[in-house]
């Protein structure tokens, strides 16, 4: 019933009910919603109670049990994971240390595409910022420029593909098991290799510490290393699971 264009039969649908449309996706219960106040009820006001992650077959996948912290349920778990990416990776101090890195890659950006019009090439924008994204991230993360053996932007590109399939296993729960379209299968061997190549890096890091726990680096991955043995917080009890769409 959504048709081909379901962005476009979502909006006619606004405009006859209204900011808030209740909907239900197979068996999933789901809320549009479409102004900026409506928004803000959901997003601001009411933030916590709204706070959940709904169970999709990509995240249990490529997340680990969705223990990614954009797909894990809101909780003790989900807050400690936020506190490190906020204090290690993404704090005023951390920016700030890395902007020499952005400008060095930006500029390298920017000189290639002077290049290519100077020599009146056309120039694929898309790959070329995805390139630029994918170099200041490995960077910042992984401690090293893009290694081409890994093959990162490659995976991650087909990882984002799938999560952004139509999967009927996430609508209709209980037709998982048949795999229809053959997304489940797509996703397991892709997270295997993904695993693999994080595996990889993780070593790569451990080994660097020299016997007496010193690194001569200090990225995202080192400091995730350094920190596996701490407790997640036991004493900061669960808050309510609320799933919604």
């Amino acid at each position: 019933m959504l048709g081909k264009l379901p962005r476009q039969n979502l909006h006619y649908l606004v405009k006859r009910y209204g900011p808030i449309v209740s909907l239900r996706l197979g068996s999933i219960p789901t809320i549009v919603v479409s102004s900026p106040q409506a928004a803000q009820l959901f997003l601001k006001t009411h933030d916590l109670v709204f706070a959940g992650r709904p169970k999709i077959q990509a995240s249990e996948f490529m997340s680990y049990g969705s223990k990614g912290m954009a797909f894990t349920p809101y909780g003790s778990y989900w807050r400690t994971v936020r506190k490190w990416c906020t204090f290690h990776l993404l704090s005023t101090s951390k920016v700030e240390y890395f902007a020499p890195t952005r400008k060095e890659h930006l500029g390298y950006l920017v000189e290639s595409v002077k290049k290519a019009a100077a020599a009146g090439q056309t120039v694929d924008l898309s790959r070329k910022i995805s390139e630029f994204i994918e170099d200041i991230t490995c960077q910042i993360i992984f401690g090293r420029a893009k290694d081409d053996r890994l093959n990162l932007g490659h995976i991650f590109d087909k990882v984002m593909r799938l999560h952004g399939l139509f999967n009927i296993s996430d609508f209709m729960p209980y037709l998982a098991p048949l795999d229809i379209q053959g997304i489940g299968r797509k996703l397991k061997g892709w997270s295997k290799l993904m695993d693999m190549v994080l595996e990889k890096i993780i070593d790569e890091h451990v080994q660097a510490i020299d016997p007496e726990g010193r690194n001569p680096h200090r990225d995202f991955v080192d400091v995730m290393v350094s920190m596996l043995n701490q407790p997640m917080n036991p004493q900061d009890e669960d808050q309510p699971y609320i799933i919604h769409h």
